[in-house]
């Protein structure tokens, strides 16, 4: 009976550690990257939430090889989150169980969840596949669809999913946070000015809606006082300028300069020429350019900035499409046209892993000695030229062939971040108008572009496109998400951005040296477990043959 005893115990035991460790498990994250650590501001947003998350995954089933990896990765992150919070439910559903593709396709796209065409080498063969990368998060009676992959221009397949398993984290938590939110910060833009129109401004507003509480506001409205207009100013925690073609009073550079001193934000984006573009497709093929005068020189000066009247060309550039031949024959072609410059967003918390942010007749930024802190968000690459007044374009010129050598002048600025404390414009200054408290020192947060079209998208048949996507190429452009990004930082919504820093090391499946030894690693799989439970069964054998004959 001793001989039956101390197995016995070391099964009870063992069955005991294990009933002990599935009710309390233990985790430890060795990963150099981190990746299966939950974030504090992770943890912080899965702590508000008063009712059950509904997680629907929709990048299940039969994969291609390419997004295994990347569906066994996303599933130990979700399991994270529901050892974190056991209200979290984790449904993975395959789009295909329950028709055919061609249905399947019909039926996603309804919910607005695009389906991913995958090509991959199988056997010799070209094979494709169609996956669904989308997540559906629930939560009370509000959902929000989640993509897990963002393509950007000259990202390899390998590249989209190492960014995707990358911000998982952030887009999971992004798509919490729109949903769960109850107080929302409010944000106004500039309607007076001849600035952006609402259209052109209405992929961007419907992607900031669900953060924000957004407003127009017109520095020009007779109806209201110069001390009405700021008291209402002072409501929001940031103004977005967009695209303004006409001068500012100073009485409304006093309202600004004050709203910044109390603390406001402003994101200008502003041109230094205005190109008559509409003239530039016409019979005569050709475009004037004339400096716009918005009289906010001292202003911008005062702050360490200088919008200089010239236009940019750059040899890293976006194409223009033109069209060739007549009628039924008609052909679109892209030419690489300097003036569209694809800008590489700098490398800090605004701009990492962003692709190139495109850009149409943009001005250069000069900074300029003062107390303020200036940080550089966006440049031209270091292959350059400028031209100033009088800038005339002919379209003809994308026909001809481009002369790298032209492009011989350095890198320039084409946005930056303004943080410090400075004097009011007004200080020592007989002020427009009169108010209770006037301050002439304070700190000042401001972002400024020399491009006034930066935020704006592009539209067919009256109908919005999303802000950085070309429908005359195709390509996509960083210019939302990189927007996006300055916003949530004026907004005092930085820490958010901080999730979009996380990066995970993901080595990628060897395709060419699977194929390569895969009968090799079938022939093992088939007989090592046989092997090894004959092995084992030998050594428990020979352990009981010795004891009884001892």
């Amino acid at each position: 009976m001793d001989y039956f005893k101390r197995p016995l115990l070391f099964l009870l035991l063992w069955v005991f550690i294990l009933v002990f460790l599935i009710q309390h498990p233990i985790r430890y994250d060795s990963t150099q990257d981190q990746r299966y650590t939950l974030s504090s501001l992770a943890i912080e947003q899965l702590d508000k939430l008063d009712s059950p998350l509904r997680i629907d995954v929709f990048l299940t089933g039969h994969l291609p090889v390419t997004y295994r990896q990347f569906e066994k990765e996303m599933r130990v992150f979700l399991n994270q989150i529901k050892q974190y919070k056991n209200d979290v439910l984790i449904s993975f559903n395959d789009p295909f169980e329950f028709g055919d593709e061609e249905d399947a396709i019909r039926e996603m796209e309804s919910y607005g969840m695009t389906a991913q065409r995958v090509f991959e080498m199988q056997d010799g063969t070209r094979k494709e596949s169609i996956v669904f990368p989308w997540i559906i998060i629930n939560y009370g009676e509000r959902s929000e669809r989640i993509s897990l992959i963002e393509r950007q221009l000259g990202d390899s397949e390998q590249e989209v999913l190492q960014k995707g398993l990358q911000q998982l984290e952030y887009h999971l938590f992004d798509g919490i946070h729109k949903i769960s939110i109850k107080n929302k910060t409010n944000i106004a833009f500039l309607t007076s000015h001849k600035t952006s129109e609402s259209l052109l401004l209405a992929d961007l507003l419907q992607s900031l809606k669900p953060y924000y509480n957004l407003a127009s506001f017109d520095l020009k409205n007779p109806a209201l006082s110069p001390q009405i207009t700021l008291e209402n100013l002072m409501r929001f925690q940031l103004l977005v300028v967009s695209n303004p073609k006409e001068s500012f009073t100073t009485s409304e550079k006093y309202i600004l300069d004050q709203f910044e001193l109390n603390g406001g934000h402003i994101l200008w984006m502003l041109n230094g020429i205005e190109i008559e573009r509409e003239t530039l497709y016409t019979t005569s093929g050709t475009a004037y350019g004339f400096p716009i005068e918005l009289e906010m020189d001292d202003y911008f000066f005062l702050r360490g900035i200088r919008i200089n009247k010239k236009i940019v060309k750059d040899l890293y550039c976006a194409p223009i499409v033109l069209a060739s031949g007549e009628v039924n024959q008609t052909q679109f072609i892209p030419y690489p046209w300097p003036y569209f410059p694809l800008a590489k967003p700098e490398n800090t918390p605004l701009g990492n892993d962003l692709g190139p942010v495109y850009g149409q007749y943009m001005s250069t930024i000069d900074t300029l000695a003062n107390e303020l802190q200036k940080k550089v968000l966006l440049k031209t690459s270091a292959f350059t030229k400028s031209i100033g007044p009088p800038v005339f374009i002919k379209i003809e010129e994308a026909l001809n062939d481009i002369v790298p050598a032209d492009y011989n002048e350095s890198s320039y600025i084409l946005g930056v971040d303004i943080n410090g404390v400075t004097s009011s414009l007004f200080k020592n200054k007989i002020k427009p108008f009169e108010i209770e408290n006037h301050i002439n020192e304070g700190v000042v947060n401001s972002v400024y572009f020399s491009d006034g079209n930066l935020a704006e998208n592009q539209t067919d048949k009256g109908n919005f496109l999303p802000l950085g996507y070309d429908k005359w190429t195709s390509n996509e452009y960083a210019n939302k998400t990189f927007l996006m990004n300055v916003i949530h930082q004026l907004s005092n919504a930085s820490q958010r951005i901080e999730l979009r820093q996380k990066k995970w090391i993901l080595t990628p499946y060897d395709t060419q040296r699977i194929a390569q030894y895969a009968q090799i690693i079938k022939w093992i799989l088939l007989f090592a477990p046989t092997l090894l439970g004959i092995l084992i069964g030998g050594l428990i054998y020979w352990q009981r043959s010795k004891h009884f004959n001892a």
